[in-house]
């Protein structure tokens, strides 16, 4: 009898979970979108601040943004041609206002009501220029940048795009940390050249339009350390075999040499019409977000604690008005991407410690960087010649 009563109310209690999951799927669930802003309503456009317009990429940049429909206000700053282009670009006939700030003396003016500032490299140096002399070149002009953004826009969303981008953003960051408007979720690093190539590598390999691909991307902002997820394709994932090929065609190696070697030393992209595209959607998402859309989501090198060895990672984040508001961290990875991860990781490291390092060569600390002199013992011991007996 006792096992006859078990069985009855084990029944009734079967009868009872499914009447009620039947109710649960008869009754509409409503749908609630989380505002995640601290604001009530939303701007419908947003002012964007070019520091660097003078160079090719600015020009570029400049004319792809005078077109976007979401953006009210440009503010070009760069040398004595900027006033040229400003006054070319306003005869297009798009609700987009353009103000031009001629030398680094109006940088304060440019920045001030900007919602985006976009930080964009000078573009005189060579595509080949060493890692170290293009940090050494840029580093200056990247702090006196911030030191102005932290005092007439504190709070800004800063996008930087000035190669390196994973030793660039660090030196942002650090900057910004010396005054009392750190926000890690407004500063964040340019990987938008990146995400277009493999869009467009994915696209051509499976004989589709490249508009529709998206392939998330980890590890640092610049292609060297760039990781692309291809087993989280979409809309179709890579397989393995297909994945190391255009891994390799990605980070610019031969098929042959890949993995052994992983990437070319002092590789930059020089590609300005695709970079402007690049930062001009990428602008486009983040201005989304601060207007409030809910699906603003695209890959950004900031500030994680996703992982203890470094402090940047590029990863999947979705943007609103104060920034970055959710980072979608590290998915599950394959082998290879694990592999290509790892080593990401230990550059990104490096590359923050010289970040600081430049911070404090510029404030007088050091009278020469401590990896321009490391750099200098490789170069010197690499010269030497080995005498064999």
């Amino acid at each position: 009898m006792y096992f006859e009563c078990v069985i009855i109310t084990s029944r009734k209690f079967q009868v009872r979970k499914t009447m009620n999951l039947q109710n649960i799927i008869r009754k509409n669930i409503p749908y609630h979108n989380r505002n995640l802003s601290a604001a009530e309503s939303f701007q419908k456009s947003i002012q964007v601040c070019i520091l660097g317009c003078h160079t090719p990429l600015g020009r570029t940049t400049s004319l792809l943004m005078k077109q976007n429909p979401i953006i009210s206000n440009l503010r070009m700053q760069g040398e004595q041609i900027v006033h040229n282009i400003a006054a070319d670009l306003s005869h297009i006939d798009t609700k987009c206002t353009v103000q031009p700030f001629e030398g680094n003396s109006e940088v304060s003016r440019a920045v001030r009501s900007a919602d985006i500032i976009l930080f964009l490299p000078n573009d005189k140096l060579r595509e080949d220029t060493p890692l170290v002399d293009r940090v050494l070149t840029e580093g200056r002009r990247i702090y006196e940048f911030t030191k102005e953004c932290t005092i007439h826009a504190p709070r800004s969303v800063i996008v930087v795009a000035i190669s390196p981008v994973s030793v660039s953003t660090p030196l942002v960051a650090h900057a910004f940390k010396q005054s009392h408007w750190y926000h890690p979720g407004r500063i964040i690093g340019s990987a938008a050249i990146a995400q277009v190539k493999v869009n467009s590598l994915v696209g051509r390999y499976q004989d589709l339009n490249p508009f529709i691909c998206q392939v998330p991307i980890i590890g640092g902002p610049d292609i060297d350390l760039a990781v692309p997820l291809f087993s989280r394709a979409k809309p179709v994932e890579i397989t393995d075999k297909a994945a190391e090929k255009l891994m390799a065609n990605f980070r610019g190696v031969k098929e042959d040499d890949f993995p052994k070697i992983s990437s070319r030393k002092d590789f930059t992209e020089n590609c300005t019409l695709s970079e402007a595209f690049a930062l001009n959607n990428m602008i486009t998402t983040i201005g989304l977000g601060i207007c409030g859309e809910q699906q603003a989501h695209y890959n950004a090198f900031v500030r994680s604690n996703t992982i203890s060895t470094c402090q940047h990672l590029l990863t999947t984040v979705q943007f609103s008005r104060g920034g970055v508001v959710h980072n979608h961290g590290v998915p599950q990875l394959t082998k290879l991407e694990l592999k290509m991860f790892e080593k990401a990781v230990l550059e990104i490291k490096e590359r923050e410690e010289m970040a600081k390092e430049m911070i404090d060569f510029i404030e007088g600390k050091y009278d020469v960087p401590p990896f321009k002199s490391k750099d200098m013992e490789k170069k010197k011991i690499l010269q030497q010649t080995v005498i064999r007996a």
